[in-house]
């Protein structure tokens, strides 16, 4: 049931960024589908702590299909998502002058907090500061979700504590 909740979180996080593509792209409003997409994902985070396995497969539900309303708010940009992602991939891991300094900005966000600060203003490694700075908050952000996932899955599967009689 584990990899249903994962799934469902990935569903969802991958629903938010092709909303957050169409809210920037686009002139349809899409606030409706963050605001929702954004609750279930924290509500999905905190259903794992409580066991409730069965509460996944609603919020699965809610981001395929909010998926695939994507292409009735606006299919051309939807189209367009979905092809650039092959593309972006593509520059961002073949991009051999920053792919270590993100990596490292992502996996340790610390150090790519400090790398933004003390290259920020210096002209020639202003571009590499700036990946430094994105990649240390989506890492940041990302260490929080998966020990908020990590230890509901550990409190999911706590035992109770056997209750004893006092005589």
């Amino acid at each position: 049931m584990e990899f249903l909740n994962v799934l469902s979180l990935l569903i969802l996080g991958f629903m938010l960024v092709f909303y957050g593509f169409m809210a920037r792209n686009t002139e349809n409003n899409v606030s409706f589908f963050l605001c929702v997409g954004m609750a279930c994902f924290i509500a999905n985070l905190c259903t794992i702590s409580g066991g409730a396995w069965l509460a996944a497969i609603l919020f699965l539900i809610v981001g395929i299909a909010f998926l695939a309303l994507g292409f009735a708010v606006n299919r051309h940009k939807t189209l367009a998502f979905y092809t650039s992602i092959g593309p972006w991939f593509k520059k961002t891991f073949t991009n051999t002058r920053m792919i270590g300094w993100q990596i490292l900005s992502m996996a340790v966000p610390p150090a790519g907090g400090a790398l933004y600060f003390v290259w920020y203003k210096n002209e020639d490694k202003h571009d590499i500061s700036l990946q430094c700075g994105k990649n240390a908050l989506w890492g940041l952000l990302l260490w929080l979700m998966l020990i908020w996932l990590i230890v509901g899955m550990i409190n999911g599967h706590a035992v109770p504590p056997e209750t004893t009689a006092l005589f």
